[in-house]
C-alpha cells in the first residue's frame, strides 16, 4: 500500500485496532474532498470517544492543505487508529482506500470538556463566596489540576483562605466551610435528643471533614465533623 507524499510523515508504524469505512463523495471524478475528509475523520473519532465519558467532547482535525490532492477511492474508506491514541489529545488517525491501495494520516484534536465553578472576580483571603462572585464555565478537563466543583449551591456560604484571581477554578484547599478561630455550634445526638452547645474551631475544615475544636464550656478538645457553615457535630 503506498502512502501519500507532501503530507504527515510517520516513522514509526501504528497498530490500529478500530476500523470504520466511511464513505467520501468526491470533489470531482478524480479527487476527493479534503474537507470533507476531515470532517468524517472528526466523526469516526467522536463516535469512538463518545460512550467513554460523561463529559462533553469537542474534536477538531487539523486541515489538509490545499496544494494536496487526494485520490478518488471507488469504496468506502477505511478510518482506523489505535486504541491508545484515543487517550492523548492529538489524535493520530489513518484513512486508507482498499481499493487504490493508498493511505494517509490526519490529526484530530480531542478535547475533554466538563462543567467547572470559577470565581467571577479577584477574591481577598476572607470573602464570603455567594452567587454574585460565582458562575460556572466549561473547561477543558486537562487543565484541572486537582478536584473542582460543578455545582455553585454547594460552595454559598465557604470563605475564600487565599487570593484568587478572575476566572480560577475554585478548588478544596482555598477554601473553609470552618475556619481555625471561627465559633462554632456544637452538636452531638443522643438516643431521643441532641445536645448543642457552643465551641472554637481549631483548624481549618470543608463539610465532611473532620477538625479538631474546643467546647468554650467545658475547655475540653473534641474531634468533630463539618455539617455546614459554623456548624460540627460529634459522633457520640
Amino acid at each position: 500500500m503506498k502512502k501519500l507524499n507532501n503530507y504527515l510523515v510517520f516513522a514509526k508504524i501504528f497498530t490500529f485496532s478500530f476500523v470504520l469505512p466511511t464513505f467520501i463523495t468526491a470533489a470531482d471524478d478524480n479527487y476527493l474532498d479534503n474537507q470533507r475528509l476531515v470532517t468524517q475523520a472528526e466523526q469516526f473519532i467522536m463516535a469512538q470517544l463518545a460512550n467513554d465519558s460523561a463529559n462533553q467532547i469537542k474534536v477538531e482535525g487539523s486541515p489538509i492543505d490545499e496544494r494536496i490532492t487526494i485520490p478518488a477511492c471507488s469504496q468506502e474508506l477505511d478510518f482506523l487508529v489505535s486504541p491508545e491514541a484515543l487517550y492523548q489529545s492529538n489524535i493520530t488517525v489513518k484513512a486508507q482506500c482498499p481499493a487504490s491501495n493508498w493511505y494517509m494520516f490526519l490529526m484530530v484534536k480531542a478535547t475533554e470538556i466538563q462543567p467547572v465553578v470559577v470565581v467571577t472576580s479577584a477574591l481577598s483571603p476572607g470573602t464570603l463566596l455567594n452567587e454574585g462572585n460565582l458562575q460556572v464555565v466549561e473547561m477543558d478537563k486537562k487543565r484541572m489540576r486537582s478536584t473542582t466543583f460543578t455545582d455553585i449551591s454547594s460552595l454559598v456560604g465557604a470563605r475564600v483562605k487565599r487570593r484568587l484571581m478572575s476566572g480560577r477554578p475554585i478548588e478544596p484547599n482555598d477554601l473553609c466551610f470552618v475556619c481555625e478561630g471561627d465559633s462554632v455550634v456544637i452538636s452531638a445526638g443522643l438516643a431521643n435528643m441532641e445536645i448543642k452547645t457552643n465551641g472554637v474551631a481549631l483548624e481549618d475544615g470543608n463539610i465532611g471533614e473532620t477538625i479538631r475544636v474546643k467546647n468554650s464550656h467545658s475547655n475540653i478538645n473534641l474531634t468533630a465533623q463539618v455539617v455546614t457553615t459554623n456548624q460540627v457535630r460529634v459522633n457520640l
